[in-house]
């Protein structure tokens, strides 16, 4: 049996346009951005300034500050001076890049030198004139490296070919690693299905405590994000030492449960914040009844988080920063409401 998940051009548009929503959550006095969206996108004069920008076609002729871009062709001829971030169908860089360059799509090729790489893809050229000035780490079906990698080169593939050179290479066949991966791919499915049935009981039979916490994390994003981090690691070292003695055991047992229970919920809250945001940024107007209004944002904000969750490297720090924010806003919520949520 074979499960592979894939994405279109429109929905890897829609994990980076959700990607810099979850970025906004925690930085909402951001305002230093130009966004650009049409069918054709061409930067043909400099900006000096971080540009984020979706389109069949996004086309950056002139140099920008950094960039965020997501499109079915996306093509770099200028120097962007920091980090670009791209998805695509086809992504054509042929330009430097000053700090590092995260990218993933079908089609890859890479002409212009960067700091650092991450590249993810199916066929991922590097030519003969990139130069990558410390690390890379490839993942794709068929690799080509034919540039100059000063640092480490890590490569996961089913096909590698190297005629270029590198600091060091990391290489593995990927293709005795997939039914593990299938196998894994299955359960995270599974999973994913139980925790948005979970959300949506919460929704239905609790909706007034769910929105004490989801207002929480609107609230307070980055304060209820490192407030989390920092309760977690915490609550890790207290349960772990109440459970080395007798008499501590039972009380340890029991934190341990409710510990569980607010991580597996911490997501659930943030995902409805994430649907709201989009919602309230589009400006989409949805004219159903209220309750059924708010089952259409909590299940958009899920289905968006869970597919950042599966972006590869990326994917494990969206999930640290979204149960921290929501582990984070549910302290605060218990601590500042406790009255009206047991009520």
């Amino acid at each position: 049996m074979k499960l592979e998940l894939t994405f279109d051009g429109g929905m890897k548009r829609l994990i980076f346009i959700s990607l810099l929503l979850i970025l906004l959550l925690l930085l909402p006095h951001v305002h230093a951005l130009q966004m650009l969206s049409d069918d054709q996108v061409s930067i043909d004069s400099p900006i000096d300034d971080d540009v984020f920008a979706t389109g069949g076609t996004v086309t950056i002729n002139a140099p920008v500050t950094s960039a965020v871009i997501a499109g079915g062709t996306v093509i770099i001829n200028a120097p962007v001076s920091g980090d670009v971030f791209v998805a695509g169908g086809q992504i054509l860089v042929n330009s430097d890049i000053k700090g590092k360059i995260v990218a993933a799509g079908g089609d890859i090729d890479l002409r212009g030198a960067a700091e650092n790489a991450v590249i993810a893809g199916g066929d991922i050229d590097i030519h003969s004139t990139t130069v990558i000035n410390r690390d890379a780490v490839i993942t794709g079906g068929n690799v080509s490296n034919a540039g100059k990698i000063l640092g480490n080169l890590t490569v996961r593939a089913d096909k590698f070919l190297n005629t270029g050179s590198a600091g060091s290479i990391d290489f593995e066949k990927t293709e005795g690693l997939r039914g593990l991966r299938n196998l894994i791919n299955i359960f995270s499915i599974l999973m994913t299905a139980g925790f948005l049935i979970v959300g949506i009981i919460l929704l239905k039979l609790f909706p007034r405590q769910f929105f004490i916490v989801e207002s929480e994390i609107r609230k307070s994003p980055v304060k209820n994000t490192l407030v989390g981090f920092v309760l977690i690691i915490a609550s890790v070292i207290v349960i772990t030492l109440l459970s080395l003695t007798i008499v501590g055991f039972p009380i340890a047992l029991i934190m341990g449960m409710l510990f569980i229970i607010a991580l597996m919920l911490s997501s659930i809250f943030v995902s409805f914040a994430v649907g709201r945001k989009i919602v309230d940024l589009f400006k989409v107007k949805l004219k159903f009844k209220p309750k059924f209004n708010d089952l259409l944002i909590f299940v958009l904000g899920f289905v968006i988080l869970s597919l950042l969750f599966r972006i590869p490297y990326a994917g494990v720090l969206i999930v640290i920063i979204a149960v921290s924010l929501g582990f984070g806003a549910i302290i605060y919520a218990l601590r500042e409401n406790w009255q009206n949520i047991t009520t």
